[in-house]
């Protein structure tokens, strides 16, 4: 059957821990979170947002850890899944004026991904690259690509993003790995 393959979403839990603070301030009618956000604004994001509302039974979600220094949980979720699709979700630095950015494909059809991305309706989608995720170790085999959160500041430090920005950017995921998964076929192109 066209479009049936596996897709495994990544989402590293782990932090610099010298960094390791957040904070959710309501100032002047704003809300937002600050301090070292990367990942915890993605796990957060995921856990809330995105697998409550996900139904395909061919939808995998991991939460590694060691992407801050060796990749062992990205290593073990590839050697555990074998072929699929592997989805990165992090945080960046690249494209803040997009609600989500697309960084690291590999082995995918790009035009084929910037075209169903560019389709869903009032979605801003940067396709600027950030620093290395999980899919350095992912794309080595089997097509990945990684979205992520733009923030402001330094995301191993002193980061800033909006409340509403963080639920947008999970709802937007929703919808995103939706239309992934409808066009799987056209998008992911796998090694011999």
């Amino acid at each position: 059957m066209p479009n049936e393959g596996k897709i495994i979403v990544s989402v590293h839990c782990d932090v610099i821990w010298k960094a390791a603070r957040v904070k959710f301030i309501r100032k002047k009618g704003r809300r937002y979170y600050i301090g070292n956000l990367d990942n915890v604004i993605c796990v957060g994001a995921v856990l809330r947002s995105v697998i409550p509302r996900v139904k395909d039974r061919r939808m995998k979600f991991y939460f590694t850890n060691g992407e801050e220094i060796d990749m062992v949980g990205a290593k073990k979720v590839m050697r555990r899944e074998g072929r699929a699709l592997y989805i990165a979700v992090d945080v960046t630095q690249a494209a803040r004026k997009s609600d989500v950015n697309v960084e690291w494909p590999q082995n995918v059809n790009k035009k084929e991904l910037r075209k169903v991305l560019g389709r869903i309706p009032k979605l801003k989608v940067g396709f600027k690259t950030g620093h290395i995720d999980e899919t350095h170790v992912y794309g080595k085999r089997y097509p990945t690509f990684s979205l992520n959160i733009p923030l402001e500041g330094n995301m191993h430090g002193k980061s800033r993003v909006s409340f509403w920005k963080v639920k947008r950017f999970g709802l937007s995921l929703v919808e995103i790995l939706r239309r992934i998964r409808m066009n799987y076929d056209k998008i992911c192109e796998f090694k011999a």
